[in-house]
């Protein structure tokens, strides 16, 4: 479980992540011009540093030195056609249609693919007048590897392929079901 604070000391979000013993701790969300290969800036780094030390006691002191890996990323915000102000960016996805009847989606988030997935097919089904369609059903169908997935995944691939514990932990919890395709590929 993660946590999740939606006002930090400027009035951004930070969140913190638990990932394979170790903690995902982000984000900023700053201005810039596109580029083709985004970097985090030292200067955001130390900003999220600076916001972690709110969450410990004064004894512990997260290190610039404790930050195994930084990656950044750029996403592209939309004007919302419909808005009353037109200058507003949307953090969200937007969904316009033409006169012409296509149907347009813009921005988003990939943590928001099946959202934006169902909006997108109930437009058209909408537009243009599906009436015997039925509302998107991407919510109920699993991920690639959650088939047939149990909790104890990570035992049987240790006692079919040999591996450590630690290993088919990972397997099991990075690739579901998946992980027997991976442990053929390598045995």
């Amino acid at each position: 479980m993660g946590l999740l604070d939606p006002e930090t000391s400027d009035g951004r979000v930070i969140f913190f992540l638990p990932w394979e013993r170790y903690t995902i701790a982000g984000t900023t969300d700053t201005p810039c011009e596109p580029h083709a290969r985004p970097e985090a800036t030292e200067r955001e780094i130390q900003f999220i540093l600076g916001e972690i030390d709110n969450y410990f006691d004064c004894n512990i002191k997260v290190r610039r030195g404790d930050v195994l890996a930084a990656w950044s990323g750029i996403r592209p915000l939309v004007r919302d056609p419909s808005a009353a102000n037109s200058a507003a960016l949307s953090r969200n996805h937007v969904i316009e249609t033409s006169k012409s009847g296509l149907v347009t989606i813009a921005g988003g988030k990939w943590t928001t693919y099946r959202k934006m997935a169902e909006d997108a097919v109930d437009a058209v089904a909408t537009e243009h007048g599906f009436e015997h369609a039925t509302p998107c059903s991407t919510y109920g169908i699993l991920v690639e590897g959650a088939q047939n997935y149990h909790q104890n995944l990570s035992i049987e691939l240790c006692q079919r392929y040999g591996f450590d514990t630690e290993v088919a932990e990972h397997l099991a919890h990075n690739y579901g079901t998946q992980a027997h395709e991976l442990a053929k590929m390598v045995s």
